[in-house]
């Protein structure tokens, strides 16, 4: 009888496990500190990570390595990320985490990390003593030095961070979208003015043109 040997040299990746490195019971996104979460495959040899960000159905690569590092700068708007564990046999993907951004980093930066497996929080205390900054108009002095003959003239101009098609009205919606609105409606405004008018007066034609058939018949008539 001959015997057989075989040696495995290359195991397939098992699906990747995520968990962060610090514990999310204290729940420390809430105040807007920073989580790492790592990414590992129980099984495979000589296994490569990569994470991705999934956003508006699509995935962008994001960096490969087995830890990811959240933070304010980062979380910007909802989104989920998830891990793929791949060697030269095959690759796995594992289960997606989501990021919910309660507040941005502009202004109490709150937001709250979704794990599977992981224990399950929300920050609805620090929503209800958090509020919300708004960034303040700025101003600044610019001056200018006008020379003629003798005289320096200083001027000042005012300028404001945000621009004028971002600013917003009482109502909430932008300055732009108001004026647009009421563009369009004077304009239907004017259609129908001149479409009445245009109406009067092939009436007022019309009724000239009878009264004067009219009156030459009489007058033949006669």
């Amino acid at each position: 009888m001959t015997q057989v040997k075989v040696i495995i040299t290359e195991v397939p990746v098992s699906k990747p496990r995520l968990w962060p490195l610090s514990s999310l019971v204290d729940r420390p996104t809430c105040w807007g500190k920073s989580v790492t979460l790592r990414c590992g495959c129980a099984k495979g040899t000589g296994v490569r990570y990569a994470w991705y960000q999934h956003i508006d159905r699509k995935d962008f690569l994001l960096h490969k390595s087995s830890d990811l590092y959240l933070h304010c700068g980062a979380v910007q708007k909802d989104c989920s990320y998830f891990c793929i564990g791949s060697n030269d046999i095959s690759s796995e993907k594992s289960e997606l985490i989501s990021v919910q951004v309660l507040m941005p980093a502009n202004s109490s930066c709150i937001y709250v990390v979704n794990i599977q497996g992981q224990p399950i929080y929300d920050c609805a205390d620090r929503m209800s003593t958090t509020t919300v900054t708004t960034p303040t108009l700025t101003s600044c002095l610019v001056i200018m030095n006008i020379s003629d003959n003798t005289r320096n003239q200083s001027l000042q101009l005012n300028e404001t961070t945000q621009g004028f098609f971002f600013i917003r009205s009482l109502t909430g919606l932008p300055l732009w979208y108001i004026l647009l609105r009421w563009s369009s409606f004077l304009a239907l405004l004017i259609i129908i003015c001149t479409a009445v008018k245009c109406t009067r007066r092939r009436y007022k034609k019309y009724v000239n043109q009878k009264k004067n058939i009219h009156c030459r018949r009489i007058y033949h008539a006669c």
